[in-house]
């Protein structure tokens, strides 16, 4: 589903002050395995959006949709040679830190030229309006004119400014840099312009800048308190200014995987309200910059609450905002009578007059093949994998020995590939009728394994990146349907692993011993750690341990707490302890 069409079906909030955003579904990075890979959330930009948007503290009217810059405006600061180099997978590849097998070159550039043009359009937004605008993407600090790097192709901040430049502003701008890593780039892209001040504070060091930068180097794991008292001499010292570009970093949280400052929500929330005050009446464009943690994305939405005058408002330690739009959508589609009202095919209708053809097949009863695509469409998956350079989607349903099978095949280079694989069933796990899966395959076959994104056991091709929206909708299946929610039995710790935050073991002692083996290869991406697993390199208690495969549960109505559960598996988790051999 459009987020345009999603957009106009939303009911607005009320109250607070207008916060104007510029925002795009396109602005999800087209890389299926940054997550797993890198700890990037791809869907951040969106979790941030949903959340605003859900809650009222945005409201539709206040969205605007960016247009791509064009090479013209980027020639402005990026030297030729390098925009040449940008239309090379390889080179691509190497900013973003994955495989060149994994760039889909026209759709990243358009993603990045799109978030560009969303830092330019709040920019003139802001001048006009002289007041604060968001970009819900971008502070793309490490391009630099020859070169990019950490995830940043182009620099969205100083290509703006040129723009600005262009139209004819000639005043004083600052540049607020506040995200975990120093603004290397913009130093370089903004040197020489007396008009541009650059202050920053960082948690790491990337070498020297210009001098011309105030950059202050916060000690790793700094107190809220110690941080903003740095920042309060960070804002003392910024001069007058008659437009401001903020990066409100993401990466500032407290274990987040490459940023080293160590702020709480709470100290991130205090940041912005000081960053507020002192910008108060002067155009300023707020961008994310980067976030490594699974709560990045509220630090943002901290931001935006904190310019929409409502900085008090606390967000829910566990509202999932994809789950949350997730069943706003399945809400409009039952409103709708969507799928009932598409589930009777010319094919049912001829079977059920006799007239020779056979029922068309229905998954747990109640899902063509065409409901299945429909509703696909409408929560926007199709045009995810669209992105990655798949054309020509379609669904197909039938029954297999194990239950009802999904297949989602596209077309790439003229073949036709497999690009999900799903077989359901009903079935009784403690008691209770759950949505069975029995297997699930999500592949990008156009993509290859590489030392970055190893080949997993039970892969054959690397995947989607879609696991979070396949879990969302199966549990609203489950719903549709009746059941008390969807299970699997996970045969290695990789999908136990991914899937922890919505799923747990039936059994309390599996759990227990389960949580136990997640903390004690924390240190390990998820990637490594399975692999130890499957190595037979993990040991419990002193002794080689192999992978106890087991049903694992999520629950559309969570059970009430039971004391003696919990205390089965915090039992069994505090007598585990696992270590990891190194590989031979």
């Amino acid at each position: 589903m459009s987020v345009w069409d999603w957009l106009g079906k939303w009911v607005p909030g009320s109250g607070g002050a207008s916060v104007p955003i510029f925002y795009d579904e396109s602005y999800r990075l087209p890389l299926t395995g940054i997550e797993s890979s890198v700890g990037i959330e791809p869907r951040g930009v969106d979790f941030t959006t949903w959340y605003l948007l859900e809650k009222g503290v945005v409201r539709p009217a206040d969205v605007h949709r960016p247009l791509p810059v064009s090479y013209a405006e980027l020639a402005r600061v990026h030297e030729p040679a390098y925009l040449e180099s940008l239309g090379r997978p390889e080179t691509l590849a190497r900013i973003f830190a994955t495989d060149p097998s994994e760039v889909p070159v026209d759709t990243l550039l358009t993603n990045v030229r799109l978030v560009c043009g969303g830092t330019l359009g709040a920019a003139r937004l802001a001048l006009a309006r002289k007041g604060p605008v968001v970009n819900m993407a971008g502070g793309f600090h490490h391009a630099a004119p020859a070169r990019g790097g950490g995830f940043c192709a182009v620099n969205d901040i100083a290509v703006a400014l040129a723009a600005l430049h262009a139209d004819g502003f000639d005043g004083r701008t600052v540049v607020v840099d506040l995200d975990a890593h120093p603004p290397d780039g913009t130093a370089e892209c903004l040197a020489g312009q007396e008009k541009a001040w650059i202050g920053s504070l960082s948690g790491s060091d990337w070498g020297s800048l210009p001098l011309e930068v105030d950059e202050t180097r916060v000690p790793e794991g700094v107190s809220d308190n110690d941080y903003l008292s740095l920042l309060e001499g960070l804002l003392a010292r910024m001069p007058r200014a008659d437009m401001a570009f903020v990066i409100a970093g993401g990466d500032v949280l407290k274990g987040d995987r490459f940023g080293r400052v160590g702020l709480t929500l709470e100290g991130a929330r205090r940041r912005d309200r000081a960053l507020e005050r002192a910008l108060r009446g002067v155009p300023s464009v707020w961008l994310p910059g980067g976030g490594y943690h699974s709560e990045s994305w509220k630090v943002f939405a901290g931001t935006v609450l904190v310019l929409a005058g409502k900085g008090s408002r606390a967000i829910k330690a566990r509202y999932d905002p994809l789950s949350a739009r997730y069943q706003r959508i399945s809400r409009l589609l039952s409103q709708e009578g969507v799928p009932e009202e598409i589930t009777l095919s010319l094919e049912d209708l001829e079977g059920s007059l006799g007239l020779g053809a056979t029922l068309q097949p229905k998954v747990l009863g109640y899902y063509t093949a065409q409901s299945l695509e429909y509703t696909l469409f409408r929560f926007g998956l199709l045009s995810h994998v669209e992105r990655l350079g798949y054309s020509r989607l379609r669904v197909e349903v039938g029954s297999t020995g194990a239950g009802d099978r999904i297949k989602v095949l596209g077309k790439a280079a003229g073949q036709e590939h497999l690009l999900v694989d799903c077989v359901v069933e009903r079935r009784p796990v403690a008691g209770e009728p759950f949505l069975f899966l029995n297997w699930l395959s999500l592949r990008h076959p156009r993509a290859r394994f590489s030392e970055r994104r190893p080949q997993l056991p039970g892969q054959d091709v690397p995947g989607l990146g879609l696991g979070r929206e396949a879990t969302e909708m199966l549990l609203l299946m489950a719903k549709r349907v009746g059941l008390a929610g969807v299970a699997f039995r996970p045969m290695w710790f990789h999908p136990a692993a991914l899937s922890r935050s919505r799923f747990r073991f039936a059994d309390p002692v599996r759990q227990g011993r389960f949580e136990a083996l997640v903390r004690d290869t924390a240190h390990l991406p998820v990637q490594e750690a399975t692999r130890a697993v499957a190595d037979g390199r993990v040991l419990l208690n002193g002794e080689p341990y192999r992978w106890e495969p087991d049903d694992m549960v999520s629950r559309l109505e969570p059970q009430a707490g039971d004391a003696d559960v919990d205390a089965l598996v915090a039992a069994e988790r505090e007598r585990c302890r696992f270590t990891v051999e190194a590989a031979g």
